[in-house]
Order: C-alpha cells, then sequence, then structure tokens
C-alpha cells in the first residue's frame, strides 16, 4: 500500500473532512480520497484522477460481495450466488450509493465536462468503486471490507423491495440477522403432480415459530416464494409496531 497522494487544500480538505465522517472510515492520507473523487477530465492540469483506485476498487468490492453471499448462506447454489453478486455491484444500486453519499458533490472536473455527464450512473459508480480502493489503500482490506457492508449489502436489504435487488433467500437473511431472529430454516412439506409436472412445496421457518410456505416446479424456485413471503410478513409487523 505504498501508492500516496498529495494532500488537498483548504477549505477541499475541510469538505472531504467532513465526508470521510459519512463514509465511515478516517483517512490517515486524505490526499487518497481527494484523488478518488477527481475525474481524469482534470488531466491537462497534470492532476492524477480516480482510474486507477477504480480499477482497485472494482475488484475489491467483487471480492468482498462474493465473500459474504458464499459464507452466509451454504446452500445457496453457484448460480444464485453469481446473480446476486451482479445485482449488487451494478451500475445503478453503486450509483444511489454515490448518491446518499453525496460523492458527485466532491467530484472534481475539468471545465469541459457538463453536468449531465457528471450525474451519470456510469461515473457515479465509478465514484464508489473509487472510494473503495482509496480505503483500502488507506486502510487495509478491513477498513474496505467495513465499508462495503455497510453501504452496500446491509443497505441492499434494508431497501424495500429488497427482494427485488437480490435474491429473496438472501433478503430474508439479512433481515433476520439484522434483527436477531436467527437463520431462517427451510422444508420440504409437499411434493405433488406427475413426475414431469411436480410442483414443489416449502415451507420458511423462524426459531419463533413465524412461517410461511410457497410453491413452485422445483425446490429452489418454492424457497424462493417462501422466503418472499415471510419477509413481507416480517416487515408488515414491524411497520404495525412503530
Amino acid at each position: 500500500m505504498s501508492e500516496r497522494a498529495e494532500p488537498p487544500r483548504d477549505p477541499r480538505r475541510r469538505l472531504l473532512r467532513a465526508l470521510q465522517k459519512e463514509l465511515g472510515h478516517e483517512f490517515d492520507d486524505l490526499g487518497l480520497l481527494d484523488r478518488a473523487l477527481t475525474h481524469a477530465s482534470l488531466g491537462n492540469q497534470g492532476k492524477p484522477n480516480y482510474e486507477r483506485f477504480e480499477f482497485l476498487g472494482d475488484a475489491f468490492l467483487n471480492f468482498a460481495v462474493a465473500d459474504a453471499l458464499f459464507a452466509r448462506d451454504p446452500e445457496v447454489p453457484v448460480g444464485d450466488l453469481t446473480e446476486t453478486r451482479a445485482r449488487l455491484v451494478s451500475r445503478r444500486p453503486l450509483a444511489a450509493i454515490a448518491r446518499r453519499l453525496s460523492l458527485m458533490e466532491h467530484l472534481e472536473v475539468g471545465k469541459g465536462m457538463c453536468d449531465h455527464d457528471r450525474q451519470s450512473e456510469r461515473i457515479l459508480a465509478d465514484l464508489v468503486e473509487a472510494v473503495i480502493g482509496a480505503i483500502y489503500l488507506d486502510g487495509g482490506v478491513r477498513a474496505a471490507r467495513s465499508f462495503v457492508r455497510h453501504h452496500v449489502l446491509e443497505r441492499a436489504a434494508a431497501e424495500p423491495g429488497a427482494e427485488q435487488t437480490i435474491d429473496s433467500k438472501t433478503a430474508l437473511l439479512h433481515f433476520c440477522q439484522r434483527h436477531r431472529l436467527g437463520q431462517p430454516v427451510y422444508e420440504l412439506v409437499a411434493t405433488s403432480g406427475l413426475q414431469h409436472e411436480q410442483s414443489f412445496r416449502v415451507e420458511a421457518r423462524l426459531l419463533d415459530g413465524r412461517r410461511a410456505d410457497g410453491e413452485g416446479r422445483n425446490k429452489r424456485a418454492a424457497e424462493k416464494v417462501a422466503a418472499t413471503r415471510l419477509l413481507v410478513r416480517l416487515r408488515g409487523e414491524r411497520v404495525a409496531e412503530a
């Protein structure tokens, strides 16, 4: 982690110090955060941009999300893991993170770059990856993993309609972990129909007895339906309690 950056000057230094509180990481080398928020359109001024940090952050993001998904539920098939990871690290959710953290307001660009380009999902997603790269260079694996866990994984599971952003079983697991409900259990309770037209009914159940069932053409599909129904019930109960 030998890469260093020129320290930012005031008043940008003050702005970046305020931003790092939102990021959840206090930089030892604030110049790294400055570079992560510097666009290549400033290249004619000789100022290093975020592209190398974006490259590093993209690689770390894919690893950290894959590692978390792999560890959380050993029963999820690899195809589902791949699909969920692809959704979580795609431009749209990353751009949403950039907007929530107001990264575009801290982005330094050249005079020729219009506001429309500055607000594009591509650039916003690039900024999140560049910031992850900067955090990794400054604080190592633990700091970068903490950012991914809080801003990518936990936020995705907390958003309404999270079952559409990530696999419904993963969304239910995140919800249960966040509210200390234990890990949901899935049980095949019935199979019907001819062998080539079978229908499966699966029950998703929590340790406290709350449950929901779902049907599908295969066990995996039935589990997803049951997870979605149980997640809807749990969210509805929390809304009623509020």
